[in-house]
C-alpha cells in the first residue's frame, strides 16, 4: 500500500468517525448552554482537532447548519434569533424537552457501551488507556 492509498484510507476514516458522532455532539454541546451556530462550530473544532493527524477534519458551516436546521424542524432543539455581543442578529439553539430525552437515551446507550466487555476493550485497545468503573465513578 502506498502512502497516497493509506492517506485516503486515513481520511475516510477520521471523516466516518466525526460524522457517526457530530449530532450526538451538537445535541450535547446544545445541552449545557445557549449557543449559536459559529460558537458550535467552534467547539466542535476543540473536539476533532487531532494533533499528528494526517488529515484535517472540517467543521463548517455547510456541515453543522444543516444539521441545526434537521435538529429544529425535528423538535429536539430550538432557535431563536438574539443580538450579541457586537450588535449583529445571530441565531441561539437551545435544547428542547424531546431533545433532553434524546440525550438521556444516548446517555444511556453509551452507559451500555461502557459495561460491555468488548467495547471496553476496544476503547482500551484504541487509547492505550485502562477503563474502569473505578476510574469513571
Amino acid at each position: 500500500m502506498t502512502d497516497e492509498n493509506f492517506d485516503e484510507t486515513h481520511k475516510k476514516f477520521f471523516k466516518h468517525f466525526s460524522n457517526g458522532i457530530i449530532r450526538n455532539l451538537i445535541l450535547w454541546i446544545i445541552s449545557k448552554e445557549s449557543v449559536h451556530g459559529y460558537g458550535i462550530m467552534k467547539i466542535l473544532d476543540e473536539f476533532f482537532s487531532f494533533d499528528g493527524a494526517k488529515c484535517d477534519l472540517n467543521i463548517n458551516s455547510s456541515k453543522v447548519y444543516p444539521i441545526l436546521s434537521g435538529m429544529e424542524k425535528k423538535g429536539l432543539i430550538m432557535g431563536e434569533w438574539k443580538t450579541n455581543e457586537n450588535n449583529k442578529r445571530v441565531k441561539y439553539y437551545s435544547i428542547t424537552e424531546e431533545g433532553i430525552l434524546v440525550l438521556n437515551d444516548i446517555q444511556s446507550h453509551m452507559n451500555s457501551i461502557l459495561s460491555n466487555p468488548s467495547w471496553l476493550a476496544f476503547f482500551e485497545d484504541m487509547t492505550g488507556k485502562e477503563i474502569n468503573d473505578e476510574k469513571r465513578n
